[in-house]
């Protein structure tokens, strides 16, 4: 129901405000009410204001008084103010909503609006300039510009050092959407043959969007920019210095400024493409997160946590990952998975490298489109091993056992850290859990502790792993944990491997377990309940044996042996080497 017949008192106190205005002052006019065609309150008046009256409409939303009134010309599609939207449109005036209280008026607004018409035009040929009450946004400037063209800070750099008046020749990729397009150079041919690459943008993108060869010259601060009055005049301006204009793209650089243009030959028209410029650079993750450039993570399993988790790091600065499954993405995998219907049908891995270079192109990925275990080549395992042995840490997102023992085995001998995690079946929670060679015992042990802590409280949780050979048999496994309750123990994973990558001193988890409630259900009282699981030392180191001297010398005998076959039958003792 419309504010005013359920506020019918501030009905009346909004029309006497506005009616006694025009009796007190002689620059304001109410011409009369109305309701629109959508029942919505309307005022009509006239204002003066430097000699000229401007007809106006006042209307009010169905909101009031919790939104502000707007003010509009009426019958007038001419631009009467800078604080407009657009010729026809909306007065920007001194209450909009981020400075809308209830207790203001439509009077106000009135007021308001006289202000800016006699502060613009106060009479006589010189015009005024009212100050702005905000600045408009990026986003805000951008809404009716359809072409844009996205600057990076390597390309900016690169701009000053272009030579003066030489035609280079650029690679310009588009990407369109729906709303807009969006342009951006990935590379530029210089004027020694050689060729520029941006390494912020990925190297992916081109072969993915549509790419075109664009012409792009500099020019000096004194030469007189071409006119976009019409195609021709443009084409002529740029000739001027020596270049010609082919092209649908043109980028010229005008001292230290980029201008970009669409030229339309069939309509014979210039269109000036909006420039995104970038942001002053400012630091987004403390100086801690530096050392995570040089790190390498494996990821075993890419599926809704192991693809969640990659993504995190990816973005927290971690520049290597091995990425290990040989699954299939489905559209029925993409109610958890990070990934979307653009992979679908594509291998997990490669579909999550493309997403991590999207994030950050500057990442290193090596992908395995094998399963950790499974039934391959024995040279193609123990390759995959020992890749995933000189990681910094391994991540286990496939919550299965016997990947996790293999895991911990190369784990152990590389000694490197694993972290594993868990969402159990139905998502009333989960757990991660970490693994340090020497620090906390092996995973087998800890998965025995863990089982032993839910079963002393009368409640082991469902797994939500449902192995390859229960699929068609009709063994139902519970799998309703949605996508926020795979994010929520993905992000508490991801903070686990940082805080090991980064590496500040004592761990802030003190305990190498925890248990992550989502819901009221098995040990959890409440959403959010967070329980650490003591899983004890690492058990004793097994005892080395000792070799005499006389072993040895039999050992290295046989060596010896072995290696004298392998370079044909000379005396390896020979050797330099």
């Amino acid at each position: 129901m419309s504010w005013y017949l359920t506020d019918v008192a501030r009905f009346r106190a909004e029309r006497q405000g506005i009616e006694i205005l025009a009796q007190e002052v002689d620059w304001f006019a109410v011409t009369a009410w109305r309701l629109d065609a959508r029942l919505r309150l309307v005022l009509d008046a006239e204002i003066g204001a430097g000699g000229r009256v401007y007809p106006i409409y006042l209307q009010y939303p169905d909101m009031f008084p919790h939104t502000p009134p707007s003010v509009f010309p009426r019958g007038d599609t001419a631009r009467w103010s800078e604080h407009q939207f657009g010729a026809g449109g909306e007065l920007c005036l001194e209450y909009g909503p981020d400075t809308w209280t209830a207790n203001n008026t439509g009077r106000d607004l009135i007021e308001s609006c006289h202000k800016l018409l006699v502060t613009e035009n106060p009479g006589g040929d010189e015009l005024g300039d009212a100050p702005s009450r905000h600045v408009v946004s990026l986003g805000q400037g951008l809404r009716i510009r359809y072409s844009r063209y996205l600057l990076t800070r390597t390309f900016r750099a690169l701009l000053s050092e272009l030579p003066l008046r030489a035609s280079l020749e650029a690679n310009l990729v588009s990407l369109y959407h729906k709303e807009s397009v969006v342009h951006v150079v990935d590379k530029v041919t210089l004027a020694d043959g050689t060729q520029w690459t941006d390494p912020t943008v990925p190297s992916q993108l081109g072969p993915e969007y549509t790419e075109r060869r664009v012409p792009i010259c500099r020019w000096d601060e004194t030469d007189t920019p071409p006119t976009t009055e019409s195609l021709d005049e443009f084409d002529s301006g740029f000739a001027a210095v020596g270049n010609t204009l082919e092209a649908r793209y043109g980028f010229i650089v005008h001292g230290s400024e980029l201008s970009v243009f669409f030229l339309d030959r069939k309509k014979r028209s210039v269109v000036d493409v909006a420039v995104i410029s970038p942001p002053p650079e400012a630091t987004r993750l403390d100086a801690a997160h530096s050392v995570l450039a040089a790190k390498k993570v494996a990821i075993i399993g890419c599926g809704s946590l192991g693809s969640k988790a990659a993504t995190m790091l990816a973005r927290s600065g971690v520049g290597g990952f091995v990425l290990v499954d040989d699954d299939i993405l489905l559209p029925d995998n993409l109610v958890r998975n990070d990934l979307d219907w653009r992979d679908a049908g594509v291998h997990k891995v490669p579909a999550l490298a493309r997403r991590l270079q999207f994030v950050n192109p500057s990442i290193d990925v090596l992908q395995w489109r094998v399963p950790l275990g499974g039934q391959e080549a024995n040279e193609s395992a123990d390759a995959m091993l020992k890749r995933i042995s000189e990681c910094d840490l391994m991540l286990d997102g496939t919550a299965d056992p016997n990947v996790l023992n293999l895991l911990s085995a190369v784990a152990a001998s590389a000694k490197k850290p694993v972290i594993w995690a868990e969402v159990f079946g139905g998502g009333f929670g989960g757990l991660i859990a970490r693994y340090r060679p020497g620090i906390e015992p092996p995973p087998s042990f800890m998965r025995r502790a863990i089982e032993n802590w839910f079963g002393e409280r009368g409640s082991l949780p469902r797994r939500s792993h449902r192995p390859y050979e229960a699929i068609g048999t009709g063994i139902d496994v519970p799998m309703t944990a949605d996508d926020a309750d795979v994010s929520v123990i993905a992000a508490h994973a991801a903070r686990f491997a940082i805080d090991l990558l980064v590496d500040r001193g004592p761990s802030l988890f003190p305990n190498s377990v925890y248990a992550i409630g989502l819901g009221a259900d098995s040990v959890f009282s409440q959403p959010f309940d967070t329980y650490p699981i003591d899983v004890g030392p690492p058990p004793p180191e097994p005892e080395v044996v000792e070799l005499s001297d006389q072993e040895k010398v039999t050992e290295i005998a046989t060596l010896l042996e072995l290696l004298k076959d392998k370079i044909g039958g000379t005396d390896p003792t020979a050797q330099d080497n």
